[in-house]
Formats: C-alpha cells, structure tokens, sequence
C-alpha cells in the first residue's frame, strides 16, 4: 500500500470526515505499521479538519484549484516512515508534516520533512524535476518562519507555519505555481509512480543481514537494469556450475560507486543458491570496512532483538568475514569449506605473494602465531582463494569484486593476479570476467582462455542519485583532462564546490547537508601538511580512532563525522561512503603542465614521485577520495604560507585554477563571513 488516501481537492473537500477517518483506520490496520494509537487518531482528526479548511479556502481563491491532487499517509520505502500530506499542483508538490498540538516546529519535525522532500527529489520518478516545499504546521503556532536551505539542494526552504496561516500558505504556492501548459498532477498517478531508492552500503548491509526492509532494497537494486543483468548473469554461472561440477571465476569490475558491494550482497541472499543447498560466505580484506559494517549490523539487531550488546556483537561478527581469518582457518585442514560460493568484496585490493610474506615474517618476528604467520610459502591471497575452493569435488564458484583504480597501497596485487593465479595453478577453472579486467591485467583473452561477458562490467555510477557520470569527471580530473572533465560535471544534480578555507568547507556541509543525511571531511594519508590546519592523517593517530563511530554515530556525539573535526582516509573510506563530503586536498597531488604530480612527504620536504606504480597509488587516493559523495561534495585547497616551504601558495593556487577549469564551483565567502544564515 502506497498511500492511505489520495483524492482531488474538491473530492476530499466533499468526502464527510469520518468517510475520511475510517479510510486512514482501515489502511493503517493492513500496513503493517504498529498499532493505531489514541494520539495518532487524534492527530489525523486535527490534520483532517485543517487540510479541509486549506481546500475550501483553494478553491474559493480559484475554482480551478479544485483539481489540485491531496495524497495522505504516503509510504516512503526503506525508510519505514510515512509523510502525512502532499498537495500536488502543476510543476510544485508541497510536502507536509503535521504536528498537532505543538506550538513550534521541532528539529526533529524538520530533519522529517527534509528527510521525505528529498528522497521524492532524488528516487520518486513523477517527483523529480519538479518544485518540492517542505511544510511543518505545528496547530498551536502563533507566527511562521522559513528556515533556509541551499541553491545547492534540490528542494525549496523549509516552511514553518501554524494553522492561521496554513492555507493562505497553500493558497501563494498555488498561485505561484509555474504557469505551464498542464493539468495539476494526478493524484493517481503520482501513488503509482516508480520510486527507485538506491540504499547505501550500511543500509544495505544490515537490512540484507537482519531481514528487515529486505524487500525494498531487493526492490531497489533490480530496478538497475545495469545491476539486475549482472546479478542474473552470475545466477546464471553458479547453476551452470553446480550442475556441471564446473569451478568458475567470476571477475567483475566497475567504477566507484557502481554498486558492487551492493550487488555482492544481494548475490550472498540468493534465495536459489539457499534452496539448492550452496552456502556463501561475503569476504573482504578491507578491515575498516568490515568494523563499520558489524558495528551497524550489531546496533541494529541489538534494538530490533532487545538482546545485550555482546550477543549482537557475536551476531555481527558470524556474518561478515575477513578475507585473512577466513584463509587461515582454511589452512587448518585440507578439508573443503562448507560453502560453495565465495564472494571477495574489493578484490582489487587482495595482497600479492611478496605482501603475504612480508606480513608473516614481521609477525614472525614480534613471536606472533596469527593468521598470517601459519602461511609455509608465498603465494597470493588470490591463488590460496583458488586453492581453498579446489577442495571441493563439485562445482564452485569464486566473484571477486574488482573496483576500477582503486588499488592504494603496496602489495594489493590488483585483478591482473587474479587471472595471474588461475592460468598458473588452476587452469581447469572457467574464468568468466570483462574487458575491463583483461584491459587491466594487460593480456589476451584468448590467450587468457577468458570468456569475456558486458555484464561483468558496471561502468554506471550508482551511489551518486542524480548524476551517474561523476565517477567519469573524477577520471578525468586525474588524468589531466579538463575539457572532458567540465563536460560530465552537473551541479544540480550533483554540486561540486570549491573553498579556500577549511571552516567554509565546513559550512558549506552544515548549510547543504539536510534532514539526516551523513557529512564529513575525509583527506588523503599523504597530506602530512595538513596537520597546521588541524588536520592529523599519520597512521599512529588514526589507530587511536573508532572509525565505526565516524560512520555511524548521531549528530551531536564528538566520535561522528558530523564533528568536522576529524578526517577519514582514502583506508577509512573506501568501500563505503557519505551523502555529502569534504575532500581536504594536499600537496601531495599538485598540478604542472597539464599533468598531476603525486609527491610524498619526507624529513623535511616534499619528493615527486618517480615510480609508476606508486605515482598510481596517489592518484587512485584521490580516485577513491573525489567519490565517497552520494549527493555532493566540495573540494578545500588550501591557500598555504609563503613563509612554509612545505605548503607552498603557487602549487595550491595552480591546483585550484585547474580544478576550476575541470567545472568545480568556486564559493566566495559572504559579505558576512559567514555561510550558514
């Protein structure tokens, strides 16, 4: 049920209140929301009168008003939340939150209808496009106010009214309503209309995990056509597999944000996989990642379950995997694991033969007995994967999920010794991948004995909602390409702002970022110059932090990005994201003729990079950095000392000339020096 009621202004004015009262009851009673409570009644009996009152008034100011759509109790999926009214005009949909009794419109009332206009902006088709007013009516309110949003948000400022001035409110947004040549829009259609949620990683995760919203991000992720085809064609591998006794590698890769960690989840649910007795198991050696997630999926079930924070701790930590602890139980015996399908997320990142035995000999050496250490020779985590799922007699398969330029530090082999592993040691294994991943592994299909399938490719950016070519912007940004990088660049859709100063980027996030969307300033471990502005990367410093707490505690608490006074890395960040973030850029990245110069910082200077490879990391730093952001983002170069060497002002004046030319948006501080009203 996607709303209670909907009717035209003259039908609902017509319709007796208590028709209208038994209609909420009888809807609210088949939702599947909790039990109707007195106050909730009370609430719509008040809400009632004053929407009746608002629609006589409308149409006495303009009979063609009459046909304006008024939509009650409209459901916003995922979110388990329903907005109480929306009144449907010709190009502007006003949404309003009701709060009966109430004499001031709460923080709480205003992050709600935040929360609701937005996601209509963002992922309700018949929405989008269209003028969306946000509207608290506190009954009891004696005078109104606006509180402003952004130009850089895609709704109109938030509307706080009492019930005097409630319809002549309605009345002004009616009239000022574009003067198209259209009807209003259909209350009908507008219930019908698709709404397409993308969800974030942790969302995901603990909704996938926990069971509960299960449907709706299923929902979501099908409606990608781009993402539905590659989840299909993996489906489609795994039963060729289990009824060929086959053992296949899938590689797929994409750019950031297309969605593989989403889609790597829903393929560890596959509902078919369960009911033809094939267990999975969701890996990644991305260690931050792993503690943000069972942090959420623990929080989570510890209030859905009333159970203590240990027992949702010992249920998070059953669900998600590391790549490392997995493998080294593995090696215990040279039994097959019990499940037949492994899915590696950021498998970009799995550590190459030289890295593995580094990490086991330093172990080694501090008298550690650990995962690491139990390895007897060198070989990759990509070929110890292959080796573990060769146990089996029967089919297996093996996805390795493979981000397009993220590999950021030494040792992370990238997917080239994925296929490396495979022609080497376990030829017998169908290897099923994309172009991407032959292109990026620098050999021949045919000589790879490589089947190379489009569906194993998402090249469409999915985390940002209304842009889905900012991960080609960033692409071009770092590879020195302005002219193509000002032609993928959307600010409506996806702002991209630049400051000069750290505190106006922090204002611009606290102005921008609305309801309870997620902000935070995130930098690359390379900026040790960064540290005069407050700014600490050093590795010993963030160990002391709880990254879990970054990600996913409330405004307020100092531990969350809402803070600003911390800074996630490019090894914090990768594999999740935020709604809206600060890149804290430094001068290891600068720009000279055309072309970006990675640096890195030691003693007490600044060293150009020389070798490939790690100029490669750098960059992909930042490749990482530049798309952590679902709804927009500002880039802070700072201005620099002439008095300091190490922070010079012509490097950071020339990087902000040429990300401007890349289509980045300067903001000028206000005449008040000040962002935030």
């Amino acid at each position: 049920m996607v709303a209670y009621a909907n009717y035209t202004a003259r039908e609902f004015l017509t319709a007796p209140e208590d028709a209208i009262f038994s209609r909420l009851v009888r809807s609210d009673a088949v939702s599947g929301f909790s039990q109707l409570s007195h106050k909730q009644g009370w609430s719509w009996v008040e809400s009632v009168r004053l929407m009746k009152s608002a629609c006589e008034q409308l149409i006495a100011a303009n009979p063609t008003f009459a046909s304006i759509g008024v939509v009650l109790e409209y459901r916003i999926p995922r979110r388990e939340k329903r907005l109480d009214a929306a009144f449907l005009f010709r190009d502007t949909i006003a949404v309003v939150e009701f709060k009966a009794g109430s004499a001031a419109a709460t923080s709480e009332a205003l992050t709600q209808v935040a929360d609701y206009c937005l996601d209509l902006a963002y992922y309700h088709a018949v929405s989008q496009g269209k003028k969306i007013v946000p509207i608290v009516c506190s009954t009891e309110a004696k005078s109104g106010q606006v509180v402003p949003t952004s130009d850089a948000t895609l709704i109109e400022d938030i509307h706080c009214v009492g019930e005097a001035c409630f319809a002549p409110l309605l009345i002004r947004i009616a009239s000022e309503d574009r003067k198209v040549n259209s009807d209003n829009i259909a209350h009908e259609r507008w219930c019908a209309s698709p709404y397409r949620p993308i969800p974030g990683v942790i969302e995901t995760t603990v909704s996938l995990f926990n069971k509960h919203g299960s449907d709706d991000i299923n929902a979501a992720l099908a409606d990608r056509d781009t993402i539905d085809q590659s989840i299909q064609a993996i489906a489609s591998i795994a039963q060729d597999s289990r009824e060929r006794n086959q053992k296949t590698l899938c590689l797929r890769t994409g750019v950031p944000g297309a969605g593989k960690t989403l889609t790597g989840l829903r393929i560890a649910h596959n509902t078919d996989f369960l009911e033809a007795g094939w267990r999975s198991v969701f890996l990644s050696g991305n260690g931050p990642l792993l503690k943000v997630l069972k942090a959420a999926l623990a929080a989570d079930y510890k209030d859905h379950q009333g159970c203590t924070k240990v027992v949702a701790q010992r249920h998070a930590e059953s669900l998600l995997h590391s790549v490392h602890a997995y493998l080294a139980e593995a090696r215990k015996t040279q039994s097959p694991p019990s499940e037949s399908i492994v899915i590696f997320d950021e498998a970009q990142r799995a550590w190459d033969a030289a890295k593995m035995q580094k990490m086991a000999t330093r172990q080694r050496s501090f008298g550690a007995v650990s995962e690491l250490s139990s390895y007897p020779e060198p070989t990759s985590e990509p070929s110890q994967i292959l080796e573990v799922m060769d146990r089996h007699a029967e089919g297996v398969v093996v996805v390795a999920l493979c981000g397009s330029g993220q590999e950021i530090h030494d040792g992370e082999a990238g997917v080239g010794e994925w296929i490396t592993a495979r022609n080497q040691s376990y030829p017998h294994w169908r290897l099923v991948c994309s172009a991407s991943a032959i292109e990026r592994a620098g050999v021949d299909a045919a000589l790879a004995n490589a089947e190379v399938w489009s569906s194993m490719h998402l090249g469409a950016s999915v985390r940002s909602h209304r842009t889905s070519e900012h991960a080609a912007w960033v692409d071009a940004v770092l590879t020195g390409r302005p002219k193509d990088a000002r032609r993928y660049v959307d600010h409506a859709g996806f702002p991209i702002a630049l400051v000069r100063r750290l505190d106006d980027a922090r204002a611009w996030l606290r102005k921008t970022t609305l309801g309870s969307r997620r902000f935070g300033l995130v930098a690359s471990s390379g900026c040790a110059r960064l540290r005069p502005y407050g700014i600490e990367v050093s590795a010993g410093f963030r160990k002391e932090l709880d990254y879990a707490e970054w990600f996913t505690a409330p405004r307020g608490d100092l531990r969350s990005s809402f803070a600003l006074e911390t800074a996630a890395t490019e090894f914090e960040c990768q594999g999740l994201e935020l709604d809206r973030v600060a890149v804290c850029w430094g001068w290891d990245l600068t720009v000279g003729d055309g072309e970006l110069l990675p640096r890195t910082f030691r003693g007490t200077n600044w060293n150009n990079v020389k070798r490939a490879r790690e100029r490669e990391y750098t960059i992909n730093k930042y490749r990482v950095l530049l798309t952590r952001a679902r709804e927009g983002l500002v880039i802070w170069v700072p201005l620099g000392d002439e008095e300091d060497q190490t922070r010079s002002m012509l490097d950071m004046n020339r990087l902000a000339d040429y990300l401007v030319d890349c289509g980045a948006q300067p903001v000028e501080r206000p005449a008040n020096g000040s962002f935030l009203p």
